[in-house]
């Protein structure tokens, strides 16, 4: 079964669970929280897919770790994936439950790419104007590029504004690159 698949299956039974007993907003930042921690520890995450170590310490290690700072509920489904042998696929789940609470919550999720760090009152201005544009809540988030000279990008679902000098730059070697005044024989 592909990841992608098994991941939205298994964030979507645990998202619709929360929900029902509503407590999602905690066990999102539940999932947030094991989403970083796996991502920040790459032993954790070698640890956890090696099918040679015993599950069951592999459930004492997610016990230690998670056990009394995240929801009961969250904890049991970290353990249920374990015993089904699907604790590799624990990173891929939270990152498949975000997608499912954002979409539920009504989020876009926006990448904004700047030379140097934006002043808040331009990120302010993308946002509102996005807002308005999709009818969603904006979650920006920035990085900073230097390669890009000026201006900014912004990446948003499968769309892109480049609005960066680097691009405009581009643009013009390109249609120089053209010799509109000599013939082409």
């Amino acid at each position: 079964m592909r990841i992608k698949l098994l991941s939205k299956r298994y964030a979507q039974a645990l998202f619709d669970l929360a929900v029902e007993l509503n407590i999602l907003e905690q066990v999102n930042s539940d999932l947030r929280l094991i989403g970083t921690v796996f991502a920040e520890n790459r032993e954790l995450k070698v640890i956890i897919a090696n099918p040679v170590i015993d599950t069951y310490k592999k459930i004492n290690i997610l016990k230690k770790l998670f056990e009394g700072k995240v929801q009961e509920l969250t904890i049991k489904f970290l353990l249920l994936i374990t015993r089904k042998g699907r604790e590799q696929y624990i990173a891929p789940i939270s990152d498949a439950f975000d997608e499912i609470y954002k979409k539920y919550k009504n989020i876009l999720s926006v990448n904004i790419t700047t030379a140097q760090t934006a002043d808040i009152k331009v990120t302010e201005e993308i946002s509102k104007k996005l807002q308005a544009v999709t009818k969603m809540n904006i979650d920006l988030s920035e990085k900073v590029d230097e390669d890009i000279i000026g201006g900014f990008i912004v990446n948003f679902q499968d769309y892109k504004y480049d609005a960066s000098i680097i691009n405009q730059l581009n643009k013009l070697k390109k249609s120089f690159s053209k010799n509109n005044y000599e013939t082409q024989f």
